[in-house]
């Protein structure tokens, strides 16, 4: 149910079988532009953070929160040398498990930056949630993912009533709007994830997701914050990697096996991105390990 965020988690890849993931992060790490379809809250333990989301700037100092909405691309930059944050991304589904909570998700589709001086009550109570979630992540004790859906669910239903005046009817479509865009995107991905083999075309996949390629390729750079044959490059080049890193197999296997039509292009590719040929990258793996 839980498990601790990889540097691939920030990208708009999320695991959407994961009801929620606690990172705690003791250095100034930046995150690129990324989006995933999980609702992100983040709070500054030590320093400050400058977070961008959909091109509006927001200065985070110590303790503040902010709430990213599920499908807004953001980027995170330490603004100090030194840092140190947790972040809590979750499912909606989770709101689902509880009767009639699923129409507080409107909570995160929002964006919301509580500082203590504007917000002192709702600031004071989440900050105590997530300092608690915090504490449970770490020890781990028995019944910690309960305890932490518990601690989810509970800022949840505190910022609902709060702004209740937050959900008029007509947000009701942007919602079931975001949804469908969400759910759209992730059947993209997951379509991409297991046919990267084959000869993908931007043809066929934006007849999946039931756009003409010029829309499809703006809604997909959008959503992903990279190209369509961006992201199905990162993930064939991902395929390969584990696979000079775990396994015996000959390069020109690996490269047919990871959607690369020969070993010329295999080799241009790869170098391109990781700076290394795939044999100069086995090597290497070969000497650290």
């Amino acid at each position: 149910m839980i498990k601790k965020l990889e540097e691939v988690s920030e990208t708009a890849e999320f695991n959407t079988e994961t009801l929620f993931a606690v990172h705690h992060s003791t250095e100034a790490e930046d995150s690129p532009r990324h989006w995933h379809s999980a609702a992100e809250i983040m709070m500054p333990l030590k320093g400050g953070y400058d977070v961008t989301i959909n091109d509006t700037l927001y200065r985070l100092g110590e303790f503040d929160i902010i709430i990213i909405p599920t499908g807004d691309i953001h980027e995170i930059r330490a603004s100090e040398k030194f840092g140190e944050r947790m972040v809590v991304r979750f499912n909606l589904m989770l709101l689902k498990s509880v009767k009639g909570l699923d129409k507080a998700s409107f909570i995160f589709f929002k964006t919301w930056h509580i500082t203590h001086d504007a917000s002192p009550e709702l600031h004071g109570t989440l900050k105590s949630l997530l300092l608690e979630t915090l504490v449970e992540y770490t020890e781990q004790r028995e019944y910690y993912e309960a305890s932490i859906s518990a601690k989810l669910i509970g800022m949840t239903v505190f910022m609902a009533r709060k702004h209740e005046e937050d959900a008029p009817e007509v947000f009701s479509d942007q919602i079931i709007k975001r949804k469908a865009h969400i759910v759209n995107f992730n059947r993209c991905v997951e379509y991409i994830n297991q046919h990267y083999k084959d000869d993908l075309s931007l043809e066929s996949i934006s007849g999946i997701a039931g756009f003409s390629k010029f829309h499809f390729t703006r809604w997909f750079k959008q959503f992903a914050g990279l190209s369509f044959y961006e992201y199905l490059t990162r993930v064939r080049i991902k395929v390969a990697e584990s696979m000079l890193t775990n396994s015996e197999t000959p390069i020109t296997e690996i490269a047919l096996e990871s959607g690369f039509q020969s070993i010329a292009t295999f080799n241009r590719v790869f170098k391109l991105n990781k700076s290394l040929t795939p044999t100069e990258y086995r090597n290497l793996q070969g000497n650290i390990r």
